[in-house]
C-alpha cells in the first residue's frame, strides 16, 4: 500500500511546485509592470518639451495661421517638433480638476515625432512625483479617383515586425501597453484633443498629403494630378 501511494505524492508534489513557480513568475511580472509605470518617461530628447534657459528671439507661430494660410495658399508646410511643443506650451492651458486637484497637476502636454508615428504625451505631477501616459499615432491615407481619405490609428504598429498582433497602444511611465490599455487614459486625450478641434481639422482633414517623420511633420494641401488619380494607393 505505502508503495501505491508515494508515486501519487510524488506527482502531487511536482504540480504544487509547477503552480506555485506559475503564481511566482505572475506576481513577478506584475511587480515588475508597475515598477515602470511608476518611472517617468525621459523627455529630454523631445525637441521644445523642456523650458529653454534662454527667451527665445521670437514666439511660437500661430499653427492655425500656418495652415490656413498653407491650405489657401496651396503650398506645403513643415512643422519641426520643436515648433509643435513651443506652441502646445504657449497654448495649452494645463488644468487639473475634480477631487484630486490639491495634489494631482497636469504639468504639460508635448509630441515626440518619429518616423510613421506621433506619441502624445501627458505629464501630471502627483504629490511632487512627475507620471507620464502617453498614446500612439499613425496617419494612413487612401488616395483614389474620388478624392484621398485620411484615417488616424490609435497605435504605434506592433510590439515585433513578426508579431503585428496586439499593436502598442502607448505608454504607461516607461511601460510599453498595448492598445486595448488606451481606453483608462483616453477621456483625458479627448478633453485634449477638444481644445485643438481646429488646428486638427486643418491639419488632418483637409490636407491631402500627411507625412510624419524624425522631429518634424510635413503637410500638403495639393490635390492629386490626374495622373496621379488613375490608380488607388495608401501612404
Amino acid at each position: 500500500m505505502a508503495n501505491d501511494q508515494e508515486p501519487k505524492k510524488r506527482g502531487g508534489g511536482c504540480l504544487g511546485k509547477l503552480v506555485g513557480l506559475l503564481v511566482f513568475g505572475v506576481f513577478a511580472g506584475l511587480g515588475a509592470a508597475l515598477y515602470y509605470i511608476y518611472l517617468p518617461q525621459d523627455l529630454s530628447d523631445i525637441g521644445g518639451a523642456t523650458p529653454s534657459l534662454t527667451q527665445p528671439a521670437s514666439p511660437p507661430r500661430d499653427m492655425r495661421a500656418v495652415l490656413t494660410k498653407s491650405i489657401e495658399g496651396d503650398y506645403s508646410v513643415q512643422i519641426s517638433e520643436t515648433e509643435l511643443n513651443q506652441w502646445l506650451a504657449r497654448e495649452l492651458q494645463l488644468k487639473q480638476g475634480g477631487e484630486l486637484a490639491q495634489w494631482v497637476t497636469l504639468k504639460r502636454v508635448c509630441v515626440r515625432l518619429r518616423e510613421g508615428v506621433a506619441e502624445v504625451i501627458v505629464e501630471r505631477d502627483i504629490a511632487g512625483y512627475p507620471l507620464t501616459t502617453s498614446m500612439f499615432l499613425q496617419v494612413e491615407q487612401m488616395e483614389s479617383a474620388t478624392g484621398i481619405s485620411t484615417q488616424i490609428h490609435l497605435h504605434g504598429g506592433g510590439f515585433h515586425e513578426m508579431v503585428p498582433i496586439p499593436p502598442r497602444g502607448g505608454r504607461f511611465g516607461q511601460l510599453t501597453v498595448p492598445q486595448g490599455f488606451l481606453i483608462m487614459v483616453m477621456p483625458d486625450f479627448q478633453k485634449i484633443a477638444s481644445l485643438f478641434e481646429t488646428e486638427i481639422d486643418l491639419g488632418f482633414q483637409r490636407m491631402a498629403r500627411i507625412k510624419i517623420e524624425d522631429n518634424r511633420l510635413t503637410l500638403d494641401p495639393k490635390q492629386p494630378t490626374s495622373r496621379e488619380k488613375a490608380g488607388e494607393q495608401s501612404f
